[in-house]
């Protein structure tokens, strides 16, 4: 078929089942310097514990590593922007704090479906091969999305867009037919280094240069165990990831308040006690459909009591003092840490 009448048809269903956008690039555009980043990342061990990244690299740096047969790379974005800033929810101390994007459905299951609608469609037009990707396989999709003109990598490495801020989700789709590729997108963030200077925890160790060992991203959701002290008054009420240097940015002056109903926040009003309260039953069952679920309780319980030792109410401290005995050694050291925190800030 005409491959502009393909790209024209591409746009639309893109559209229709709810994509911000799409772009194309070649694999072969994933050039050295793209690699030599990953490795620095790799090398400084500011992938924290997250292990996976160190396995499969000459698949994540190489898409043909990954899938000899790929010709074309289609990425695609889903905004989730929010219709209020969460800046302003960090004030109030006593509500537990989530990260947007955790909010409401697994963005997982999101994308993937409307990435299926969308393969099933490609598919039928190219008689090609495809796979398709959304977090779930060593693809570096960032990288990838500026390469398919979708916007760039900020100084905190994350998508940004001129027209849509940085408030998105990536999916991936590998297809064994060479397409016309869109010019990539050049860096915009000129001298501007608003997200780099709002972190509560520094972990930035320059432009574009993350400490995932510092980010309360990585530490409330990612990391097992007990969390470092000199960091723990840094995270205030968040109790599932952090958005500061996403709602910092300049850019999303030009971004719509997302229409994608799966992305609205439905956990606003959940308050710190009525968090510590969960069981585990109670936990899987209010946040089922979320990726907050795969946190597990007990992790899910450390953030909340760290939260509440941040939070200056002092009535914290008799809810508090029933997890000094708790099994799990660094669940009750965390009790001690926040009545310490509490009696002191008094």
């Amino acid at each position: 078929m005409d491959i502009l009448d393909f790209k024209s048809q591409l746009q639309q269903i893109v559209s229709d089942v709810g994509f911000s956008a799409v772009g194309i690039t070649d694999p072969g555009k994933v050039h050295h310097s793209i690699k030599e980043k990953f490795m620095h990342f790799i090398k400084n061990d500011w992938n924290a514990g997250m292990d996976w990244l160190e396995k499969r690299i000459n698949e994540r740096v190489a898409p043909e590593n990954l899938w000899p047969s790929v010709k074309s790379i289609l990425v695609f974005t889903d905004d989730y922007t929010p219709s209020e800033d969460p800046l302003m929810k960090l004030k109030d101390r006593e509500k537990s704090n989530f990260s947007v994007f955790a909010t409401d459905k697994d963005y997982h299951k999101v994308v993937k479906s409307k990435l299926k609608i969308v393969a099933t469609w490609v598919k039928k037009k190219l008689d090609c091969d495809l796979k398709i990707f959304v977090d779930t396989a060593p693809v570096m999709e960032k990288p990838l999305a500026q390469l398919s003109g979708l916007g760039w990598q900020g100084k905190h490495t994350n998508l940004v867009s001129k027209s849509m801020g940085n408030w998105f989700f990536i999916g991936v789709m590998y297809i064994n037919k060479s397409l016309p590729v869109d010019e990539p997108e050049k860096d915009n963030c000129g001298s501007c280094t608003k997200c780099l200077d709002i972190c509560p925890t520094n972990a930035f160790e320059g432009a574009y240069k993350l400490d995932a060992r510092k980010c309360i991203a990585y530490l409330t959701i990612e990391h097992k165990g007990a969390i470092d002290k000199d960091l723990r008054a840094s995270i205030g009420n968040r109790v599932f990831g952090c958005d500061d240097c996403l709602a910092i940015c300049p850019w999303n002056k030009f971004a719509q308040i997302t229409r994608n109903v799966n992305y609205k926040d439905t956990f606003s009003d959940l308050t710190l006690d009525k968090a510590l309260s969960f069981s585990d039953a109670e936990f899987r069952k209010f946040f089922s459909g979320t990726t907050i679920k795969r946190l597990g309780s007990t992790r899910f319980l450390r953030n909340v009591i760290y939260a509440m030792g941040n939070s200056g109410n002092r009535e914290y401290i008799e809810l508090l003092k029933r997890f000094l005995h708790h099994s799990v050694d660094y669940i009750s050291e965390a009790a001690q840490w926040s009545i310490c925190e509490l009696k002191k800030n008094a």
